[in-house]
């Protein structure tokens, strides 16, 4: 439980960051098909067993310790976090993206060999991903309705790419243009915009679960693949060297601090590969 709960935790943190994915974290410590598993079951057959006072076997059913600790571990480390994330972007950019962009590059490609293809066409798949991640990660969106409508449709989308690996939420956030609202939102605990925003969630995430789910189980080498690609894509938009969201050379920049941040990609990579090694072992 506590294990998970940390794992929530990192889960948490990277859903602050626009361009990192708490999904990737999902993939990269192992727990991404349970968590998919463990929401999908939040259906009607358990509910109908609440509502016949068969908690406990309601309880089971969605491997519900799993995800309390998922969650509590999500949603402190918003709360916790938020600041510091919003100080390290405006204040150390440059390394803080290098971390990241270490962190999604070797998670793909381990993604990629531990899913050797064994067809043609989950290189497609793979294409395919990287197309989708690309055009998510830098194209407008359009600004959604302001006011509590707008609000709740964050919830529902932002929350699909939150626990899709590559697919930053916070990003979606900024593209629909409700980032700022929300994270000052969590600064200064307007708890009814809080509430609505996860009600949003909710609704999008029982939702979009049981398709992934489906994927998983019938397709699921298609689905890594795919998914890798969407992390490779995302690649163009954590790119730690810009001026005024312009991507240039680090040999361009002001400021590069190039050895330190090879340094922090390679840590990071080096980070993910053991991770993948632990999981692999259990």
């Amino acid at each position: 439980m506590i294990i998970t709960y940390f794992k929530g935790m990192l889960m948490g943190i990277a859903d602050l960051v626009p361009g990192v994915s708490g999904g990737t974290i999902a993939l990269i410590t192992g727990i991404y098909q349970r968590l998919i598993n463990a929401i999908a079951a939040v259906n009607l057959a358990n509910l109908k067993l609440v509502l016949s006072g068969n908690f406990k076997k309601a309880w089971q059913q969605i491997d519900g310790w799993f995800l309390l600790a998922v969650f509590i571990g999500i949603i402190s480390a918003i709360f916790l976090f938020a600041g510091l994330i919003k100080y390290l972007l405006a204040s150390h950019a440059v390394l803080t993206w290098s971390f990241f962009f270490g962190l999604i590059l070797v998670s793909a490609l381990l993604l990629i060999k531990q899913n050797h293809p064994s067809h043609w066409a989950n290189s497609i798949f793979l294409v395919i991903g990287v197309a989708l991640g690309y055009v998510l990660s830098t194209q407008n969106l359009g600004a959604l309705p302001a006011g509590h409508i707008g609000i709740f449709l964050a919830g529902c989308i932002a929350i699909c790419a939150m626990i899709l690996p590559g697919i930053s939420g916070s990003l979606i956030l900024i593209l629909l243009g409700k980032y700022v609202t929300l994270v000052s939102a969590v600064e200064a605990r307007e708890w009814s915009t809080l509430l609505l925003f996860a009600l949003g969630c909710l609704v999008g995430l029982l939702i979009f679960s049981r398709l992934l789910k489906w994927l998983l189980a019938r397709h699921y080498k298609a689905t890594m693949f795919t998914l890798a690609g969407l992390m490779l894509g995302t690649l163009f938009r954590v790119w730690p060297w810009h001026v005024a969201a312009i991507k240039i050379s680090p040999l361009n920049h002001p400021e590069p601090q190039l050895a330190l941040s090879l340094l922090l990609m390679v840590l990071a990579g080096v980070l993910v590969w053991l991770l993948f090694k632990l999981d692999q072992k259990k």
